[in-house]
């Protein structure tokens, strides 16, 4: 019986892999030290203005549709990381204010990207990277949310902004005791 073409590469592909599996491991430890996942950053933001930080407390971000359906973050922060998934090409957030007295309701923000499979180097292995496609939020809370690039990649820097909607959050005089957001100083 004849080996067709196919066939014949894949046992190559195979046989090469074979012979390189012992050497490619060694050298991933001092080389690939450094953030190999594209793992979204995202910053927040007052208003439509990218010059605003925010510093937003009793927030609580839950993902949904994820094993577990986890609450990734609950506290006060002027940013939050937003894992991916790399199963599916859409990923959706739950953002909730847990004052006692909530301002707003929840906003679902989801993710619409197309992954991208990189080789990062022959040591290190390959890595997701995400083009955004379109970004979407429902609810009360956050204006919009955007990729200023347009894609995430993994460098550790702020690739995700999400910007507040200011007039749910009192001023401090007349409002609530505890005000939701606080322009940050940095």
């Amino acid at each position: 019986m004849k080996a067709k073409g196919s066939e014949i590469a894949f046992t190559v592909a195979t046989a090469v892999l074979a012979a390189l599996a012992p050497v490619l491991p060694s050298g991933c430890a001092g080389e690939c030290a450094e953030n190999r996942a594209a793992l979204p950053l995202a910053g927040f933001y007052v208003g439509e203005d990218p010059a605003q930080k925010a510093t937003v407390d009793s927030l609580s971000v839950r993902g949904i549709g994820a094993p577990g359906d986890s609450v990734l973050f609950d506290g006060t922060a002027d940013n939050v990381y937003l894992p991916f998934r790399i199963d599916r090409d859409t990923t959706r957030y739950i953002f909730t204010s847990t004052r006692r007295r909530p301002i707003g309701r929840p906003d679902t923000v989801t993710f619409i990207y197309e992954r991208i499979l990189r080789l990062s180097s022959p040591e290190c292995g390959a890595s997701y990277y995400y083009r955004i496609e379109k970004s979407d939020n429902t609810g009360t809370i956050i204006d919009s949310v955007v990729c200023p690039q347009g894609y995430i990649d993994n460098a550790n820097v702020e690739n995700l902004r999400i910007y507040f909607n200011p007039l749910m959050f009192p001023a401090a005089s007349g409002g609530p005791s505890e005000a939701p957001v606080q322009n940050s100083d940095r």
